[in-house]
């Protein structure tokens, strides 16, 4: 009787283990899961944008800027950008297809004050069509040497075209809702400045000495319409 209560409770004992190790679920070993991660499908492949070189563009530049010239020399951009920015936009621009310079040097080689090229350079960057790189001098002064932004030209004359074709309001800067003109320069200067460029001269005419008079945007794009209707007439 007690040989058979052992032997029992070794039964009972042995069942009870291997019930144990037939529930527990096999373990991967970590050869075995990066193998199943290796066997994944790989990424859809991305084509990667095209690199030039440096004399590619080198080639893009001088296209781009002889198209600048093609542009400013046209009688719709020279027309449109001299109504908005002054009688001496057209040369500005000219002399900066040359090579950068300062409103100094503009004004020196045009024959103009300084005070009216560095305006017209104002009116010209709030239009995205210059830009200038900032330097200081050996007494610490900022030097500003302007230079044309070729990559805008073309799409403002584009728009110019779009405008006409579609006989559409004339283009002002998306960041200015106030102007400012002379009434005593304006018929013969024609320059209409943007709040920024008025605020740089104290709102007074650097030409007569005049207060400059403010217009808002619909003011404006009236003044200009009827400038352009003149010049046409």
């Amino acid at each position: 009787m007690i040989y058979m209560k052992n032997t029992k409770k070794r039964t009972h004992h042995i069942s009870k283990n291997s019930a144990k190790n037939t529930s527990k679920k096999p373990k991967h070993s970590k050869n075995t899961k990066k193998a199943q991660i290796k066997q994944k499908a790989p990424a859809p492949h991305k084509p990667r944008p095209a690199k030039y070189t440096k004399n590619q563009k080198q080639a893009q530049n001088i296209e781009t800027h002889t198209k600048s010239i093609t542009i400013i020399q046209s009688p719709t951009f020279s027309s449109d950008i001299n109504t908005k920015a002054g009688a001496i936009a057209t040369d500005i621009l000219l002399e900066l297809t040359k090579e950068p310079k300062t409103d100094e040097d503009l004004a020196l080689k045009l024959n103009v004050k300084v005070n009216d090229a560095r305006r017209t350079l104002n009116i010209l960057n709030s239009y995205g069509i210059v830009k200038y790189d900032v330097n200081k001098d050996n007494k610490g002064w900022l030097i500003f040497n302007w230079k044309l932004n070729d990559g805008k030209i073309e799409d403002y004359v584009k728009i110019i075209e779009a405008a006409a074709n579609a006989s559409q309001d004339p283009i002002l800067p998306n960041n200015c809702n106030d102007f400012f003109i002379c009434k005593k320069c304006y018929p013969s200067a024609k320059i209409v400045l943007p709040f920024d460029s008025a605020f740089e001269s104290g709102f007074t005419c650097s030409a007569c000495g005049k207060p400059y008079t403010t217009l808002n945007r619909e003011e404006t794009i009236l003044l200009f319409k009827e400038s352009t209707i003149k010049s046409h007439a």
